[in-house]
């Protein structure tokens, strides 16, 4: 874990090691061993610790003293994580292009993160973004690129607008209960206007997984716990990115469904994943979930012609081991219930993102350099 004085803003912004300085530093990490978990976070947390323990073996800015500062986003967020130096980290792996996602805070702004007592400030375009890019062919580091704000809209594109972000929180009592039911499956009713139009018998499917649901042939909660939930547990999904494992879980419900798809079919990537079944599908191994940016919290229509609100769409929440990846527990409610028994984060979290060329990083193998002409 990284040490917490890294989460300690510098004494004055003036103290703040020079990005040129960074990328000389950081140059002894190329070549260095590095060989990918699989899992986003896990991952990201590993590249962050090794930035900061590169970081310690040099002089670091002086910390401010509590009371000198004041951090100005509700619950820090957006500050970057190695705040000390002002830096958050990025890894790059494979592919034709990296989708650089920005955490709650638009990157290129004045927007104040930290205000000194001084009358200093850091603000959005203070932060530099440390991306690290790792052959995984040889597991090693292969290139760090430090580049700002200003840098990353001139070169590549202003960032997106912001895409907001909903979680839920599941606690343990509850995942605990669900593992130790008889079938490991807890399950709500549809909504009232859904249950006296869906069918409790299986017929396939009439239309494509993302054509609009009729409602004469939209599956019961019912019946998709006979035919999907039961039929899950104690399936593996292969270790990979969140995204990747909840496509390959998405890619499971469907074949369960009898839709007709292929190995390299795009899926929907909208809101519900399955529209057909009105069917959101999410992966869960840690204690919250990405809602993504529609939340059951609150009512918002989602299929116009029929009436049908986020309270009335059904979500399929696997619950694996974070060890194993084996689904252990499903829930399967409608929106309308899910706040129940879990608890909705009471302040959304958003994105903003910009794709970058992959190109752009392999043009700097074996360097690590900064804003690179």
């Amino acid at each position: 874990m990284m040490n917490k004085h890294f989460k300690i803003p510098p004494e004055s912004p003036k103290q703040i090691t020079p990005p040129e300085t960074l990328a000389k530093q950081f140059s002894e990490l190329i070549g260095v061993p590095f060989k990918l978990t699989g899992k986003t976070r896990t991952d990201g947390s590993n590249i962050r610790k090794l930035i900061a323990e590169t970081l310690e073996k040099y002089e670091l800015p002086k910390a401010a003293e509590y009371g000198q500062y004041e951090i100005v986003p509700p619950k820090g967020k957006g500050v970057p994580k190695i705040t000390r130096n002002f830096i958050d980290t990025y890894i790059v792996t494979t592919g034709t292009s990296y989708n650089l996602q920005v955490w709650n805070r638009v990157p290129a702004t004045d927007t104040l993160l930290i205000k000194y007592e001084s009358g200093e400030s850091l603000k959005c375009t203070d932060v530099r973004f440390v991306i690290v890019r790792i052959d995984t062919g040889k597991n090693v580091i292969a290139s760090i690129v430090i580049l700002t704000p200003e840098y990353i809209e001139h070169r590549f594109g202003k960032f997106g607008k912001p895409t907001i972000k909903n979680q839920l929180l599941i606690s343990k009592k509850v995942r605990k209960d669900i593992y130790e039911s008889r079938d490991k499956i807890l399950t709500y009713p549809d909504t009232k206007k859904l249950s006296y139009n869906v069918r409790h018998d299986y017929d396939p499917p009439k239309s494509g997984m993302v054509e609009e649901p009729d409602l004469q042939h939209l599956f019961s909660i019912g019946l998709l716990k006979k035919m999907v939930a039961e039929k899950l547990i104690g399936f593996k999904l292969n270790a990979a990115a969140t995204k990747n494992r909840g496509q390959a879980l998405e890619k499971k419900v469907l074949e369960l469904l009898g839709y007709a798809i292929q190995e390299n079919d795009l899926l929907y990537g909208a809101f519900p994943d399955i529209r057909n079944q009105l069917l959101e599908v999410k992966v869960q191994d840690s204690p919250t979930v990405d809602l993504g940016r529609f939340s059951p919290e609150k009512e918002e229509v989602i299929v116009n012609d029929l009436g049908l609100t986020t309270f009335d769409a059904r979500y399929l929440i696997a619950l694996t081991n974070p060890h194993t990846e084996i689904i252990e527990g499903i829930i399967l409610s409608p929106g309308e219930r899910l706040g129940e028994l879990f608890s909705y984060v009471s302040a959304e979290s958003y994105k903003c993102q910009r794709a970058i060329p992959m190109g752009f990083f392999e043009t700097y193998y074996g360097k690590s350099v900064f804003n690179p002409d």
